[in-house]
This record gives structure tokens, sequence and C-alpha cells, in this order.
């Protein structure tokens, strides 16, 4: 799918002026051009034999009611979208598929970490006190992007954002460089211990991202704020979805993230992503990961600066990839993890650890605990800098 010459032509007028006078359209709007979702009825059964849905858009294949990260990665049939690692997202540097819990996140648990009885959520990220060693900014939430490129775009400073792509070092998506110059304008590092605040998703100064849907409500949205006094307002749940009448029962009211755990779920610690999306209310299933949005305005902006080479549909001709990059999920009933009579989860599900071999950018170097080294037998010693004086990737 592709925009009319009269329009490719007007933002190419608008790019080589260096002005950005436009606003982006809704990022509901984007996603969906970027990702079709397929027709459903009135009981969300979907519909195959027809090419548009009732409201004129076109019968895609992506899901409209998405609901658990289970299939993320998969083919998009079992209800999943991609993941970070699908879209190539440059900041992500998620551990690798070795079996150990919370692989392809970017919680990093070492080779030693229990899965089976600990939340892998306690894993550390890759955080990184400057943007000059391997491993860059480090770990950069996808939201971060989406709010920083959307920012930039939407400005009164003079971008060119024809600078951000070249197609032949990297396709269809912003380079990286320039992503990290973007971000680093409205998410600098502090000059005195290095580190970059970046503030919620579901907050002003975050992106005001509408797609988030937050479990907080009443004393935990107050609670939040006070853990980020500077990020503007916040979307909690009574500003998306209405008061705690709309909960269901066995839900723990508030517990923080996108995701809606069950009493006994958070009793038993168990590791949010693992539990559902919003699926109850009035915005049930309409979550869709930052990342998503970000691919989407990645596309949209791409379509805008190259149409005769990229798409407004993002590029899932290599999606699923041969070896998919699904994250292993525990033992779940329904959308749910499931609660054992001992009060416990049990991790992994039937589909094992999924050890495999995923193609991506991956950081190795905090799976492997340092013991000794092979030469003199004697501990290695920790936290010492390389020649630049750049510390090397710490846990946080």
């Amino acid at each position: 799918m592709y925009l009319s010459f009269a329009c490719t032509a007007f933002l190419a007028g608008l790019f080589a002026n260096n002005a950005n006078a436009a606003k982006l359209p809704a990022i509901e709007e984007l996603i969906e051009l970027a990702y079709p979702t397929w027709c459903i009825d009135a009981d969300e059964t979907r519909i195959y034999d027809t090419d548009k849905c009732e409201d004129g858009s076109p019968n895609g294949k992506f899901s409209p009611l998405y609901f658990t990260k289970q299939f993320s990665g998969a083919d998009p049939k079992l209800g999943g979208y991609p993941t970070n690692i699908d879209i190539n997202y440059a900041f992500e540097y998620a551990a690798p598929y070795f079996g150990q819990a919370c692989a392809g996140s970017p919680h990093h648990c070492n080779e030693l970490f229990d899965g089976t009885a600990e939340n892998c959520k306690a894993c550390p990220k890759l955080n990184t006190d400057d943007d000059d060693g391997p491993y860059g900014p480090g770990h950069v939430p996808p939201h971060i992007s989406y709010a920083a490129v959307k920012k930039a775009y939407e400005s009164d400073d003079t971008v060119d954002v024809t600078e951000w792509f070249d197609f032949e070092l990297n396709a269809c998506r912003i380079l990286p460089y320039h992503l990290l110059k973007v971000i680093r304008t409205y998410y600098p590092r502090d000059e005195a211990d290095g580190k970059a605040y970046y503030p919620p998703p579901f907050s002003m100064e975050g992106g005001n991202y509408p797609l988030e849907f937050v479990n907080l409500i009443g004393a935990s949205c107050e609670s939040e704020k006070l853990k980020h006094p500077d990020a503007g307002d916040l979307i909690c749940f009574e500003q998306h979805s209405g008061d705690e009448s709309v909960y269901p029962d066995d839900l723990e009211i508030g517990h923080g993230s996108p995701h809606y755990c069950t009493k006994e779920g958070k009793t038993a610690d168990v590791n949010n992503d693992y539990c559902p999306y919003i699926f109850f209310g009035p915005n049930r299933g309409k979550y869709r990961h930052p990342h998503i949005a970000f691919s989407a305005v990645e596309t949209y902006l791409a379509n805008m600066v190259m149409p005769d080479k990229c798409e407004t549909t993002w590029d899932d001709s290599n999606y699923p990839a041969n070896t998919d990059t699904t994250v292993a999920f525990p033992q779940m009933e329904g959308i749910q993890p499931k609660i054992s009579g001992a009060g416990m989860w049990t991790w992994p599900g039937e589909e094992g650890t999924k050890k495999k071999p995923v193609l991506g950018n991956f950081a190795n170097h905090l799976y492997i605990v340092e013991t000794e080294s092979p030469k003199t037998g004697k501990k290695t010693k920790k936290g010492k800098k390389d020649t630049k004086g750049t510390k090397n990737p710490k846990r946080v």
C-alpha cells in the first residue's frame, strides 16, 4: 500500500524545507495502518471471506484483540504481534535464548538463576553509564524512542527527517545514530552520574501513550506520581477505563504495569509479563506494545521519505523468523498463569525453556557467571574500566 503521488509530493516539499509543520496522525491510526487487523463479528470471531471490514478497513493479518505476550513473535494467526527483536529495535539488548527465565526480554538472568522458583523480573536490564561503550546507550525503553521521535517531528525546531533514513544502510528503519541523537535531545544523561531518566509511557513526558492502559488506580496511581514528580500528568485506570467496579473480582487491583494478574498470582509473585493485558471494560484487547507504536511511526515516516521503497505497512517479509522470537511462558490456564494448590506458578510450561538460536543483537556477558581465570586460577576483578575509561555495563 502506497500513498498518493500528491500526498508524497507535498511531504517531499515539507522535508526539503526542513520544516515539520504537521502533527503525526493519531498513534491508533498509525498502528492500524502499519499492522492491519482482521475483521471480527459481534462474537469476536474472525471473518475470513471478505477483503474489507464493516468500517471499510482492509481485512488484515493481525488480531484486533491482543491479550497476551505468549504468542508474540509467532505466526500472527495465533494472536500475537512482532517482538522488539523482530522489528530490529536498535536499543533493546535482549537476553539471549540460552534457556534461562526471561530470555528474549530486557531482563538478564545469569546461568545460576533459578527461574523455576524466582521471579525473573528481578534480573537486571543492560544499563550503561555513557553512550560510548560497546553497548552504546544500553537498554532504552521503546516508548522513549517513540516519544522522542514524536517530539522531534512535531517540534518547532528545524529537523530534516530525510537524514534519519538510508535505505542501503538500514532499510526502512531510522538509523540508530540519528535515533540516539533524537533520544538524547529530549532524554539526556545527567552530567554528574551519567544516568538518563526515562519517564513511564503513560505520563505526559514519557510520550502520553494512550494504549498502555496501565493497572494503576487510586492510591497506587498517586504513589506513582510521587515516584515521577517531573513526568507530568499520568493516564491511570480512572482516566482510561473507569473506577474499581470495572475490575473482575479475581484480579489484583492497581498492582502496576499494563498487566492484570489475579490475586493469587500476585501472592505467588508471578512475573507480570505472564499475565494478560487489559481484557475487560471499554478497552478490552486494545493494548499495543510501545515498540509496535515506535515501529508504526518509523514505518510511516519511512514511507514519507522513501515511498518508492517503503510501504505503509510494516515489512513482514521475514516474519515470523525461521527461529521465532517467542518467549518461554509458565503453565497457563487460559490467559492467566496457572497457580498450583501449593500457591506457586510452574515455569517453564509445556513448551519448555525455548533455548534456541534466535538471530538478533544480544548481550551475553550478564548471563555468564564469572568464576576464575583459566590461565591463573585466580578470580578475576570486577568493575574495571576499559581503555577508554568507560565503565563496563553493570547490573542495577
